[in-house]
């Protein structure tokens, strides 16, 4: 504790020195020019978002708890990958596992597999229907094409259905208009060893524009924790895509954006189950994953009050791992209908449809039966946004009905209500369902937990398998939220709740006759509580500065018939209940930048998986620095290095077959051009 406790004396310390060390008389007409961070409090409270009610609204008008990591944010952040842009936004937890893998979650039940965040990209889904998680590794982009990214802490159920249980992540993507022109950057360092991008738009018209891009990501391997030994989780991703815009007319609007990617990835698998001797091994995988998609959106104003959108797309995405090899090809489609009902009435309708179809190639450590399978899902939504009074009270009513091939039909409603109770003064509350529905494995999966030898050569295997009488898990959700401009550069934001989940996943026996298969079940419930804040300090014109935290309280018990009776106890303590992050943002003169970020993360005291069931991650600081530098107006060079406070450290205890796996320091540099 003393050792963590200098350090956050140190780091505040040298925030502080940051803070004071540039004096006042720096020229605001010298500084660099920048969409967001020029803005002043106020104007970023006004950005506009889409997310929470699938209509354009501004953020401090919205009667849920959004945070919007912009562009700003990412570049002067020097991340290199959304998942580590995520870490900006309070009540996510992202941990990394390791090089190559993170477990990332909203308001708990954290994990590798963590099932209860809806995470989209320009409007398609990119979870897995065969556990309803993200593979992270193959989400990316070009950074700097990235808009903004909102995250919605609480249930959307209401408008973007199952699985969107705890939140939504939506990564919305510039226009290609507003990327006209050139980029080449060019970086390297000690852990990302290679980093390229190559960005070119251009206008194809009068009213439409495109750009494409390329990108190559290589990292390397991080170290096993105790032994220091290389992790082999070293891999590298290469990914291309193109965007085009238009409009026609001022009145219909159009976008076709798709994307390719192919990744190599190294992977230690421990264990590795065996059917034949020595049964329990170790291997090192290094496999491939890739994909592809194609998106298309039309929009048409049929007047001043309404519109009509549709969407549609198709994803095809590939993993060959030694575990398994598992192919998705999904097809959405998606019609939505706006209209405003004199002065009073806001109402969005929405149809959707949804077609998976699955290839799984089984293998003695995990299959699925049977192994060519399709399923269909159909949905609708309804919400209207009523104003109760003139520009002061608002409810939204709204619920969505979805039919799956899993669990039938599911009914997830919602109310908000919206109070300005100064202009610059907004309270809001909630009351929402939601629910997860089955996956693929939930529902005809078998995993290998453990082989045990009998008489030569049968062997006893024990397994996790999936279960038709699986159910979706259910959470009825209690939020409440308060925005308060204080003054014209402070701004807090600060949001509370209260989950009530009912029928979480559990492990049981078949059969009494039986002790080597276990299904999965529904026999874990309880609550979780919570407080998120946010505050925004722009003290002079040259210095901006953001604070984060968040707390998260767990109550869970388990029924007194099922084998898990310590899960409730393990799902409380694979999250942090405590979580702070405070940036710095510093312009020096119109040439220079200094950005700092340092973020905390309370203790982990247990793990899923059984290897490490007494294993605790400790509570640990990390500080992240970057200096940009822009010689000439197109050219920017950028010194970045992450986790400064520790040579390594550990974030997380995997839940199935990857070793404790330390994150090590690191440092790059980067060069930009712009033509």
């Amino acid at each position: 504790m003393k050792r963590i406790y200098r350090k956050s004396i140190l780091s505040l310390f040298a925030l502080s020195l940051c803070i004071h060390c540039y004096p006042e008389s720096v020229n605001a007409s010298a500084m660099v020019a920048d969409e967001y961070f020029d803005m002043d409090i106020a104007q970023l409270m006004q950005i506009t978002i889409t997310s929470v009610s699938r209509k354009p609204q501004n953020l401090s008008d919205s009667a849920a708890a959004v945070f919007v990591i912009t562009q700003d944010d990412i570049h002067r952040s020097g991340v290199t990958s959304i998942p580590e842009a995520l870490r900006m936004a309070p009540g996510l937890q992202v941990a990394r596992v390791d090089s190559n893998k993170w477990a990332i979650t909203s308001r708990g039940f954290a994990g590798n597999f963590a099932n209860k965040l809806l995470v989209m990209i320009d409007g398609r889904t990119v979870y897995s229907p065969a556990f309803s998680g993200v593979y992270w590794d193959v989400q990316d982009t070009l950074l700097d094409d990235i808009d903004r990214i909102e995250v919605i802490r609480g249930p959307g159920a209401t408008v973007w259905g199952a699985n969107a249980v705890n939140g939504v992540v939506n990564i919305i993507t510039k226009k290609a208009g507003d990327t006209q022109g050139g980029l080449v950057s060019l970086g390297g360092g000690s852990h990302d060893q290679l980093l390229t991008g190559l960005r070119y738009g251009t206008a194809l018209g009068d009213d439409s524009h495109g750009r494409a891009y390329l990108t190559y990501h290589k990292q390397d391997s991080f170290e096993l924790h105790g032994t220091g030994e290389d992790a082999n989780d070293d891999w590298d991703s290469l990914r291309t895509g193109f965007r085009l815009d238009g409009e026609q007319a001022g009145e219909n609007s159009w976008t076709l954006q798709g994307d390719f990617y192919s990744n190599n990835v190294n992977q230690t698998l421990d264990p590795f189950w065996l059917p034949n001797p020595p049964y329990l091994s170790v291997i090192n995988d290094d496999f491939e994953t890739s994909g592809w998609n194609i998106l298309g959106r039309w929009q048409t104003e049929l007047s001043q009050t309404s519109s009509w959108t549709v969407q549609a797309y198709y994803d095809y995405t590939n993993r060959d791992e030694a575990i398994m090899e598992q192919t998705h090809r999904t097809f959405d489609l998606d019609l939505q209908y706006q209209r405003q009902l004199g002065t009073r009435n806001n109402l969005v309708i929405g149809l959707g449809y949804r077609s998976v179809a699955a290839d799984f190639d089984n293998t003695f450590q995990v299959s699925v039966n049977p192994g060519n399978r399709s399923e269909n899902l159909y949905s609708g939504f309804i919400q209207d946004e009523i104003m109760l009074a003139s520009d002061r009270l608002w409810l939204t009513l709204g619920a969505k009905w979805e039919h799956n091939d899993f669990t039938g039909h599911e009914f997830q409603p919602s109310g908000r209500l919206l109070f300005k109770a100064t202009e610059k003064q907004t309270v809001w509350a909630a009351v929402s369902r939601a629910v997860r529905t089955p996956s693929q494995f939930e529902e005809s999966g078998t995993i290998t937990i453990a082989v045990i030898p009998t008489i030569p050569p049968d062997v006893m295997k024990i397994t996790i398998n999936g279960s038709e009488q699986y159910g979706s898990e259910v959470v009825i959700a209690y939020e409440a939220g308060y925005r308060w401009l204080a003054l014209e550069n402070v701004s807090l934001d600060v949001a509370v709740f209260y989950n009530d989940y009912d029928n979480l996943q559990t492990t049981d026996l078949a059969s009494s006759l039986s002790f080597t298969e276990l299904n999965f079940s529904n026999k874990m419930s309880g609550s979780t509580h919570g407080l998120e804040l946010a505050s925004d300090w722009k003290p002079t014109n040259w210095l901006k500065l953001q604070l984060g935290y968040t707390y998260l309280g767990f109550d869970l018990k388990v029924e007194a018939d099922s084998l898990s009776s310590n899960l409730a106890e393990i799902t409380e303590f694979v999250s942090p209940q405590h979580q702070f992050s405070i940036q710095s943002a510093i312009n020096i003169n119109k040439d220079l930048q200094l950005n700092l970020w340092a973020r905390y993360v309370d203790t982990l005291k247990a793990s899923r998986d059984i290897r490490f069931s007494d294993m605790t991650v400790d509570e640990y600081l990390t500080l992240d620095a970057n200096v940009v530098w822009r010689p000439m107006e197109k050219l920017e060079l950028m010194l970045v290095g992450q986790n400064l406070l520790n040579s390594s450290h550990l974030e997380y205890v995997s839940e199935f077959s990857t070793p404790l796996t330390e994150i090590e320091r690191s440092v790059y540099g980067k060069l930009t051009y712009r033509f």
